[in-house]
């Protein structure tokens, strides 16, 4: 009985390696998106926080938190940034935790062309709890876990083109060192996570920013491709309403809804789910939320720069 277990928990595991933290709202959390966008906002500091449950309507709920913060320029043209990840998965509460740290180095092309590397450094455990479970027979199982390091890297380029147009484009490496990722003896490697993105900004008039964004993401087997278009209306008093909608190829459709005030800015995203599950799932997906604050250390007069306002 208990080499049956040890081996499903080894399928289980073996089954999810290509299957990162995920969140639909991916530019929020810089960081899981590429390392070199650590420090890419406009002003000195910035902390977002990310929930998102997801498969409620099918099994127990899949839930994930990211907090995240950023500082940037803490050296000349260096800036670092922090991250807290949490995944929980099933009725035996598969558990990823992990923290991450990264740097980035920026370069300038020109007044409006800039270059940006960064590397990501992180430590991870993942545990399963045996005790949610029910066995047929006694058995004495403690909660097996197992902790990892974590390396990934990346390049960006932003481009302000005039005035009204600006974009910035990038390709990041995830999970480089393949980290161990078995829960007994067999060697089951994590695979390499590679991102390619485009987001663009453009000023329609004074009081409009269409954002387009396109990613391409591939782990192992896995692969997915989310495109997507949204509006920032400027309104009065310094607030802003944002709309996007998304879709991820063959699985979602992901309208988002959210508002910015000042230094704050809140949204709230749904999946609805097109793929072939949706005779279980009844075409319900997941439910994230997403809050970000700014702030800088003085106040200070900047040149107004549009590629750093992520959804």
């Amino acid at each position: 009985m208990r080499t049956f277990i040890y081996l499903l928990c080894f399928v289980f595991v073996f089954n999810l390696k290509a299957q990162d933290v995920h969140f639909s709202q991916f530019s929020v959390s810089t960081m899981g998106l590429n390392p070199a966008l650590v420090g890419n906002q406009s002003v000195d500091f910035k902390a977002s926080f990310q929930k998102r449950t997801q498969w409620a309507s099918v099994a127990k709920p899949f839930s994930s938190i990211a907090a995240n913060f950023d500082a940037k320029d803490v050296l000349k043209r260096t800036s670092v940034g922090f991250q807290f990840l949490n995944d929980m998965a099933g009725d035996a509460n598969f558990t990823t935790s992990q923290f991450n740290a990264a740097i980035s180095k920026s370069f300038s092309i020109d007044r409006d062309k800039e270059f940006s590397t960064g590397i990501l450094l992180g430590f991870a455990q993942r545990k399963v709890d045996f005790s949610k479970l029910l066995f047929e027979e006694a058995e004495q199982l403690q909660n097996p876990s197992f902790t990892f390091f974590d390396v990934g890297i990346g390049g960006n380029y932003s481009n302000i083109v005039n005035e009204d147009f600006s974009f910035i484009s990038g390709f990041s490496a995830f999970h480089i060192n393949k980290p161990q990722q078995t829960l007994i003896d067999d060697d089951v490697r994590l695979e390499e996570k590679y991102n390619t993105y485009f987001l663009s900004f453009y000023r329609l008039n004074n009081t409009i920013i269409l954002n387009s964004s396109l990613l391409y993401s591939r782990q192992g087997k896995s692969a997915e491709l989310l495109v997507g278009s949204g509006f920032r209306y400027n309104l009065q008093n310094n607030t802003n309403l944002i709309t996007q909608l998304f879709y991820r190829w063959n699985d979602a459709v992901i309208p988002a809804f959210g508002i910015n005030y000042n230094s704050i800015s809140a949204v709230v995203s749904y999946d609805v789910n097109t793929s072939d599950l949706i005779a279980a799932s009844d075409y319900k997906g997941g439910f994230e939320f997403s809050i970000i604050y700014v702030w800088n250390k003085k106040k200070r007069v900047e040149k107004t720069k549009y590629c750093p306002r992520y959804l």
